[in-house]
C-alpha cells in the first residue's frame, strides 16, 4: 500500500482505528470500575475525564515502551523508536508528550498529520515534539 520509507499520514490513521477499539475496550473497564467504587454514583464530569485521559496515556505508555508497537502498529508494521538512535526506548516524558499531541491532533481532525509532506524529515508535528519516529519494520 504505502511503498514510502517514513509512515505517512493514511498508516497512522488505520493504526489508530486499531488502536482505538482496543481502547474503548480499557474505557469500558476502567468505567465500570469506577463506578462500582463509587457506589454506583455517575462521576463528576471533570473526573471521568481525567481518568479516559490518564487511562488512554496508560495504554499508549506500556505498549509504546513495551515494544515500541501497538496493536495497531504491529498489524500496519510499523513501531516507534526515539529519535536518538544511542537511546532504546522512548521515555516516559516522551510518550506522555506524544499522548497529549495525539490528542490535540484528534480535536483538529488529524490535520497536523499532513505537515509530514512538507517536513524534510517525514515527521509528523507529535514526532517532532516527543523527539520519536516511526519506523517501518
Amino acid at each position: 500500500m504505502d511503498k514510502t520509507p517514513y509512515v505517512g499520514p493514511f498508516l497512522r490513521i488505520i493504526a489508530s482505528i486499531y488502536d482505538f477499539f482496543l481502547l474503548l475496550g480499557v474505557w469500558f473497564l476502567v468505567g465500570s470500575l469506577a463506578l462500582w467504587l463509587n457506589g454506583g454514583e455517575i462521576l463528576h464530569p471533570v473526573i471521568g475525564s481525567l481518568l479516559v485521559f490518564i487511562s488512554g496515556w496508560l495504554f499508549f505508555t506500556f505498549f509504546w515502551i513495551k515494544n515500541g508497537q501497538t496493536l495497531g502498529m504491529q498489524v500496519w508494521k510499523f513501531k516507534i523508536v526515539n529519535a536518538d538512535p544511542n537511546l532504546d526506548h522512548i521515555t516516559l516524558k516522551q510518550t506522555f508528550l506524544r499522548y497529549l499531541v495525539n490528542c490535540g491532533m484528534l480535536a483538529l481532525l488529524g490535520m497536523p498529520l499532513f505537515l509530514i509532506y512538507a517536513d524534510s524529515k517525514k515527521l509528523a508535528v507529535n514526532d517532532i515534539l516527543s523527539k520519536t519516529r516511526l519506523k517501518k519494520i
